[in-house]
């Protein structure tokens, strides 16, 4: 792990990143990923479904009740739901809350195996659950509920600042996950000067990368994103090693012009 100034400094001097070769080094590494990222998908989905079916089963319960005559009255039927379901709905949404934080945290768990994997090391399932130890926990989701809490800030602030700001927050998870040693405010600062510095690349990469998944999402009836989701995440992990890179004795870090 290196300092919060290395970082620093190392995003100060990093070289140009190449669209294509960024492009082709994340096919390769998704190669070698993919199952990782299937299960972390499988995974993701198996924590949030139960909170999605019990949202929804009131939902539709009233929805049919209310058109059983042909008829649905919108206003109607969202009083009615609030009246019946209020403060049930209140506690679904924060248990939907924490498992978007349990999300979130699984996600830096894959950024390890993914360093892992591409170092030609074998892949560990207990390295998804890094950090739900005790030492990394309280850490891990004080990161989510900040991430959470910038998006929120930069949406309030209308279109523009989510536009910049989506590009420095997905380097939060790459950086807290080789670095946490940092504390949060040091990962914020630090993810926010590498997006700054690589922010066209990235936000193009994420526009094409979104493209290609949806066109593969409608192709295959949404199947195929269970597949290529992760494949979002690699670019940023690319650039991260390209820019900063690991310390250790056999880590070798090439840049690209």
């Amino acid at each position: 792990m290196f300092s919060f100034q290395s970082l620093l400094s190392k995003i100060q001097v990093a070289s140009t990143v190449d669209f294509g070769d960024l492009f082709n080094e994340s096919v390769t590494l998704f190669k070698k990923v993919w199952v990782q990222g299937l299960i972390l998908q499988l995974f993701s989905i198996l924590i949030m479904l139960p909170f999605i079916i019990i949202f929804y089963v009131p939902y539709f319960q009233l929805v049919l009740e209310n058109s059983s005559n042909g008829v649905m009255d919108s206003a109607a039927l969202g009083q009615e739901l609030i009246d019946a379901y209020g403060s049930s709905l209140l506690w679904i949404y924060l248990v939907m809350l924490l498992g978007s934080l349990v999300s979130y945290v699984l996600y830096l768990g894959f950024y390890r195996i993914v360093k892992q994997i591409d170092h030609g090391q074998a892949f560990v399932f207990s390295e998804l659950f890094h950090f739900f130890k005790a030492a990394s926990i309280g850490k891990s989701f004080g990161l989510a509920v900040t991430h959470m809490f910038i998006s929120i800030l930069a949406t309030l602030l209308c279109f523009l600042p989510i536009i910049y700001a989506i590009v420095p927050l997905m380097f939060l998870l790459p950086v807290f996950a080789y670095n946490s040693n940092l504390s949060t405010s040091e990962i914020v600062k630090v993810s926010f000067a590498l997006g700054n510095k690589k922010w066209g690349i990235v936000f193009l990469t994420l526009i094409l990368n979104g493209i290609l998944i949806y066109v593969i999402a409608i192709v295959t009836c949404g199947l195929g994103t269970l597949f290529v989701s992760c494949f979002l995440y690699l670019p940023q992990y690319i650039i991260y090693k390209k820019v900063i890179g690991f310390d250790g004795p056999k880590e070798v870090v090439q840049s690209i012009d």
